[in-house]
Order: C-alpha cells, then sequence, then structure tokens
C-alpha cells in the first residue's frame, strides 16, 4: 500500500477545494442510514471542520465510490506518522484523483487488507477511536489535483431535511457596542437609529440538525448579506485551500478568524452606512436548498 504518501496528504494543513467530473456521479453514502451530525467547515476551535460527521450508531462503512485501499489503520498499532486524532481509519483512492478519508472506525473492525475494493465492501464499522467525543464517522474528501479538500454535502445524494437554517441575534458593532437589529415587520416598529459611520455585522447564523428536538446548530451551506442591494459578504462552506499557510474557505481569503467569533456570533461583513435609510438583508441556504431571510431597514443619522 502506499502508506508514505497518503500520511503526508492527511497531514497537510487543512485546505479544501475539489473538481470532480461527471464520472463520480454514482457516489453514494458510506453507510445505510447517514445521520449528519457535523457539517464541513464548523468551527473546530483551532480549524474548519475539513469533513462531515455521520452518527447513526455502529453502521458497516462503505467506500463511497470503487477505488483502490492504499491505506488502512488500526488505533494501537506501531505507525507512528498517523495524523493523531483519527483512530482507526481507512483511505481510498479514487479516479480523477479523489481519495476518501474514513475516520473514528471501530478498533477491530477494518475489512481485509486488500488492493480494491467496491461500494460493496466493508471497510469498517463506526466507532469512537482517536479524538471522538460519541460513535461517529468521520468523511473527507481530498482532491490530490489541487491539494484541497471538498464538502462531501456538495456532492453526495441529498438527504431529507425540511428544516431552514436559523439567522438570530443580528447586530451591528463597532468597537465593543452591539447594536441589535431587528427584522422588518409590523409588529417589530420602526428600526433602530444609529450614527453613520462603519459598522460590523455579526449574527448567530446555523443550520438546524434535522433529528432531533433540541437545538443542535452547524454550518449552513452558503449565507449571502447586502446592503441596499449590493453585495458585502458572501460565505460559502463549500471547499478548503491554504493560502500563506493557513486554510481558507473557497476562493476567499476567510480564515476561521474572519468568520466565527469567540461568542458565536459569525462575522459577515463592514459596511459604511451614511445618511438616511438603508436595508440590510441577509440570506441564508442549507445543502437541501431551504432558505432562510433577514431584512431589517436602519435610519441613519
Amino acid at each position: 500500500m502506499a502508506g508514505r504518501r497518503v500520511v503526508v496528504a492527511l497531514m497537510a494543513p487543512v485546505a479544501l477545494c475539489l473538481t470532480l467530473s461527471s464520472a463520480v456521479s454514482a457516489l453514494d453514502w458510506p453507510v445505510a442510514q447517514p445521520v449528519v451530525t457535523e457539517t464541513f467547515g464548523e468551527d473546530q476551535g483551532d480549524s474548519f471542520h475539513n469533513g462531515i460527521d455521520l452518527g447513526g450508531g455502529a453502521q458497516p462503512v462503505h467506500p463511497v465510490l470503487p477505488g483502490e485501499l492504499v491505506f488502512r489503520y488500526d488505533e494501537g498499532s506501531d505507525y507512528s506518522s498517523v495524523p493523531r486524532g483519527t483512530g482507526s481509519f481507512v483511505a481510498i483512492q479514487h479516479a480523477q484523483d479523489l481519495l476518501t478519508l474514513y475516520y473514528h472506525l471501530s478498533k477491530g473492525s477494518l475489512g481485509a487488507e486488500t488492493d480494491s475494493v467496491t461500494p460493496h465492501d466493508t471497510i469498517g464499522t463506526i466507532g469512537d477511536t482517536g479524538h471522538a467525543t460519541g460513535a461517529h464517522l468521520h468523511l473527507a474528501f481530498y482532491d490530490e489535483q489541487s491539494s484541497s479538500f471538498e464538502n462531501p454535502l456538495s456532492i453526495l445524494p441529498p438527504v431529507v431535511d425540511r428544516q431552514r437554517p436559523v439567522i438570530r441575534r443580528v447586530f451591528l458593532s463597532v468597537g465593543d457596542t452591539l447594536v441589535p437589529l431587528s427584522a422588518d415587520s409590523a409588529a417589530a416598529g420602526p428600526g433602530p437609529v444609529v450614527a453613520a459611520g462603519r459598522y460590523q455585522v455579526l449574527a448567530q447564523v446555523y443550520d438546524p440538525r434535522q433529528d432531533v428536538a433540541y437545538n443542535w446548530p452547524m454550518a449552513p451551506y452558503s449565507i449571502q448579506v447586502s446592503l441596499d442591494g449590493k453585495e458585502i459578504r458572501a460565505i460559502v462552506f463549500d471547499s478548503l485551500r491554504v493560502k500563506d499557510g493557513r486554510s481558507v474557505l473557497g476562493s476567499t481569503d476567510m480564515g476561521l478568524d474572519g468568520v466565527y467569533r469567540s461568542d458565536g456570533l459569525v462575522e459577515l461583513g463592514s459596511v459604511e452606512l451614511r445618511s438616511g435609510e438603508s436595508r440590510l438583508d441577509i440570506g441564508v441556504r442549507d445543502y437541501a436548498g431551504n432558505v432562510a431571510a433577514f431584512e431589517s431597514t436602519i435610519t441613519i443619522r
């Protein structure tokens, strides 16, 4: 197995951006009952989440496409170059320079050490090895040609999701001052009155987990923000790449600290407010196409 090449790729800085041809349209989920518990691009404290997490119990795991089994590691084996935290995992090489990675497999569950695998083969069972809180599968797609990852939810078959994303706690920020914004409605009354100047737009924005009754926030697919019809920021959680030694989202230069704040708010861009009225619009979309919108009229003096 080409273990050295794969481990080098795995230990590269988190970077994601993948170009797949129509030849991978046959991609399927690696488990029979996919339960998405974390989405791509979430704040992991020191990095973006470079894949998706799937729960659903100790299900058998299968390759998403036919390919070559290029690396397998069972937790506790003597292999010092394995990235920390992955637990028992498998790496599979596919056509189009696509590498798929399956982390946190149950110890001792890995399938046979063979050269080629198909979606009919079992490569392991969902487990909690490595740095895992509860049993889940971390699934990542790595594009070797562009040295980047892509969001699996962008190309895997859609899952049922009828819940809209959530937009809450929208603020204009200047220095340490937060000015709350309310959505336009007859019940809300007139919007805020602020002094002219430059402000940061902040909001709590997330996609709720579909299968639980309590609040479990996940990253959405995209966020668009505009002022008076002009876009001021677009955040798309589709891919990550490395620029100047740090991971950034897609074709933007936004790193982790340019998207997430420690208080749970998301950075939604900077606006210059001049005397009169301005309208702020925020639109959020999830992977199933559900959309949430926020509109607020701001009076500036």
